[in-house]
């Protein structure tokens, strides 16, 4: 499920960046929630082999 959410907030980055440009403020604010759902999978992943 979360990698589901993961590509989808990759792809509508990727448009966001082709018709936007890579600074703007939709891209960026993209970006960055894209970024805080790959921690959370870097976390859990983390998590889960120290168990």
């Amino acid at each position: 499920m979360l990698l589901h959410v993961i590509e989808k907030k990759r792809a509508r980055m990727v448009y966001y960046a082709g018709r936007y440009g890579f600074t703007n403020k939709k891209t960026v604010l993209c970006s960055q929630e894209l970024d805080r759902l790959m921690n959370m999978i870097s976390t859990f992943t983390s998590t889960k082999q120290r168990a």
